[in-house]
């Protein structure tokens, strides 16, 4: 799997340099990891005039070629000079890239997020005092609050307080 990043990686910087883009002196070997909340990150090692940088990309967050290519793409436009935030200069250098190659590099990736039904305060009311069980752990349903969707207060074991939404608390009720 290293092998197979790597050569993504060197791919898309030949890909980058044949639009204009040359990115800065990186780390030949893309560092995987596991994480699923950052699917690619890139550290400056090393600064000065000839700064050098370490690429890293998730193997659990890029299923197919494609994501990795859109992830090492967005990491080496980071090695570009003015470009190490997602500033005007990044996306410009995106849309270049988009534009060429028709990929999917953008600032951040947000994924589709599920709606959580709504549910009248009404129907939480008298299950206050009620027990949870969320992932194994165990919370106390202990009230309403003010806020308008994420009205009901869970407290756990240790006494801190949590918020979440009516529906939560009915998806999560200890049977």
């Amino acid at each position: 799997m290293q092998e197979k990043f790597d050569a993504l990686l060197e791919d898309c910087a030949i890909c980058l340099r044949r639009i204009g883009l040359s990115p800065r002196e990186y780390l030949p070997s893309v560092r995987l990891t596991h994480n699923r909340s950052r699917i690619g990150s890139c550290k400056k090692l090393r600064g000065g005039r000839r700064p050098l940088f370490q690429i890293s990309c998730s193997v659990d967050a890029c299923k197919t070629d494609a994501q990795a290519r859109d992830v090492l793409y967005h990491e080496l436009i980071h090695t570009l000079p003015g470009c190490f935030d997602h500033g005007e200069r990044f996306r410009e250098a995106a849309a270049r890239v988009n534009g060429a190659y028709g990929t999917n590099v953008r600032a951040t990736r947000r994924e589709p997020t599920r709606r959580v039904p709504e549910v009248p305060r009404s129907e939480v009311e008298s299950l206050v005092g009620s027990e949870l069980v969320v992932r194994g752990r165990r919370y106390r349903f202990v009230g309403l609050n003010g806020r308008p969707k994420r009205c009901c207060d869970l407290r756990d074991e240790r006494g801190r307080v949590y918020v979440c939404a009516p529906a939560y608390v009915l998806a999560h009720l200890a049977r």
